[in-house]
């Protein structure tokens, strides 16, 4: 198959990731492995206008951030954003089309989405471009959060790009849950249903490596417990100081490590954060807390090694990659019925999940996943190394080759025989 990838976080990753790239650009290798042509359209801020580049092993073209637009497609972009929540939307799909006529023709094309990559290859599509079948694989969801519960944004361009999408692959089980939210009556659950499928995101080369080095328990210090996620509203920071002064460790000598640091501009929350550190203090004087900020990947897996047990309370997130890596990293995890990955906890039984923004239930749960009477360390020290094949780019890219293949037609046998699961 030819196979054009839309991604912006081939770009994205590949700058943080460095040379071996981050695990978009290590997934579109293993799918090329397998004997496929994958071109990616990236974005590049250093350019101007489409042109093509070499990332890794991929052939890659980079589309404009700010093209010279005429008066016509700046008047359609404005009305793009009146109607689909992002400005560039017309651009975009302009180039695109642009793409697609240099670098075509394509069998699928494999649209990745948060905002607004897969809803783009649906707007071209209705301006009329010659668009090959799309599967939209969903990284993460566009929300924001009003009273705690997460309101869904982008709505009118990820419902136009489901719509058209062929196939949605979403990264958990609960993502494939929260859809709905996007497509409304227009698309009726068992026609949305019959698209979709679950696949969960492969985790980078560079941590793999390490992992199947890594001793399951050896490091592992007692009463010692870790929050792993960035200092935001969304991954629940606030809720874990508040049940700290909740749990018996806070009264002997325990340490809990805080790895993450702001990453909005949001003046309030970090008044909070300031505010609730203080009196989290003051309520837990015979235990230390650690405020480690931005550390390096080579520093987080050294903290989750020395953590007995890893925290992600997040009022909501799609997938969560920390939570994977904690577990794949032999320790148990403390997490909400809100995060995507929680499913692999309830399936093997290597921690504990909780309600989202409940500070009491979080610090019972802290305290029940340390205790030696719990058999969670030891199953997450066991199923570790298992799961690690899971995850590879390999593994996933069998799978994703699968739902390219059918997306563009070449595949027709029963549905039954579909390595990934539809989702529930």
């Amino acid at each position: 198959m030819k196979i054009a990838l839309l991604s912006r976080w081939y770009w994205e990753e590949n700058r943080r990731f460095g040379a071996e790239g981050g695990p978009v650009r290590q997934l579109a290798e293993a799918v090329a492995a397998r004997g496929h042509e994958v071109v990616v359209l990236s974005q590049s801020p250093e350019v101007r206008k489409l042109r093509p580049d070499k990332i890794g092993e991929l052939e890659t073209w980079l589309s404009p951030r700010d093209r010279k637009r005429s008066f016509v497609i700046g008047w359609r972009d404005k009305l793009a954003k009146k109607t689909y929540h992002h400005r560039k939307l017309h651009t975009d799909a302009h180039a695109l089309d642009d793409f697609l006529r240099q670098r075509g023709p394509f069998d699928v094309l494999w649209a990745q989405t948060e905002s607004p990559d897969g809803l783009v290859a649906g707007f071209a599509k209705q301006l009329g471009f010659d668009v090959p079948p799309i599967l939209v694989q969903i990284q993460a969801l566009r929300y924001r959060f009003e009273k705690g519960a997460p309101v869904f944004t982008e709505k009118a361009g990820l419902m136009l790009a489901f719509h058209q999408a062929t196939r949605i692959i979403a990264n958990s089980e609960m993502t494939a849950g929260y859809l709905g939210a996007y497509t409304g009556p227009s698309l009726p659950p068992d026609e949305l249903a019959a698209k979709v499928r679950v696949a969960y995101p492969n985790l980078s080369r560079q941590f793999l490596e390490i992992a199947l080095k890594a001793p399951r328990q050896a490091g592992a210090r007692n009463d010692r417990v870790l929050f792993l996620g960035a200092l935001n509203p969304g991954k629940g920071a606030l809720v874990f100081l508040k049940a700290l002064p909740k749990t018996e460790m806070s009264k002997r000598s325990a340490v809990f490590a805080v790895i993450g640091d702001f990453t909005e501009n949001n003046k309030l929350f970090a008044k909070r954060w300031e505010e609730q550190k203080e009196a989290t203090r003051v309520q837990t004087l015979g235990a230390r807390i650690e405020y480690l900020g931005k550390v390096s990947p080579e520093e987080v897996i050294r903290q989750i090694r020395l953590a007995q047990a890893v925290v992600i309370p997040s009022l909501f997130d799609a997938f969560n990659r920390g939570l994977t890596e904690a577990l794949l990293l032999g320790r148990p995890v403390v997490t909400t019925d809100r995060v995507g990955a929680a499913a692999l906890i309830h399936a093997h039984q290597c921690g504990i999940v909780v309600p989202p923004n409940d500070p009491d239930s979080l610090g019972h749960a802290i305290d029940a996943v340390t205790s030696p009477l719990v058999p969670f360390a030891n199953n997450a020290a066991y199923i570790g190394p298992q799961l690690i094949h899971e995850f590879t780019p390999e593994t996933i890219a069998a799978r994703m080759e699968h739902n390219l293949a059918r997306t563009a037609g070449l595949i027709t046998h029963p549905e039954g025989l579909d390595p990934l699961h539809p989702a529930a």
